[in-house]
């Protein structure tokens, strides 16, 4: 996927503002770098399953303590799904697919890899 729809008002969400309010914006952040990393490898099908190392998910100017904190919240709050190893994350934000570009969504179609209503 290319791109993906923000939505102009989605630090207005109520748990966007919690967010932002327990982490700042280093939380919001986090948020969607991990739909950005969800996004560049979502290769047609219908989830956005996505199983990496920890140093993959984020970057040096984060600990991984704070990282799996905000990541945690988030599936608190359901907007995302994690599963937490040793050694690896597993990432799922279904949601995403209904924001993918319009490209890929007609590149989908036609190929017939995803229904139309999703």
């Amino acid at each position: 996927m290319r791109w993906f729809k923000h939505l102009a008002l989605a630090q207005r969400d109520p748990d966007m503002q919690l967010l932002i309010s327990e982490y700042g914006y280093e939380g919001y952040g986090v948020y969607w770098a991990i739909l950005e990393t969800l996004s560049e490898n979502l290769n047609g099908g219908q989830t956005t399953k996505l199983t990496l190392p920890l140093k993959s998910w984020k970057n040096s100017a984060i600990s991984d303590k704070k990282w799996m904190k905000i990541a945690r919240f988030l599936s608190e709050k359901n907007k995302i799904s994690v599963e937490i190893s040793e050694k690896l994350v597993t990432v799922t934000c279904d949601k995403l697919l209904k924001f993918r570009d319009e490209y890929n969504r007609k590149i989908d179609k036609k190929s017939g890899q995803y229904p139309d209503n999703v």
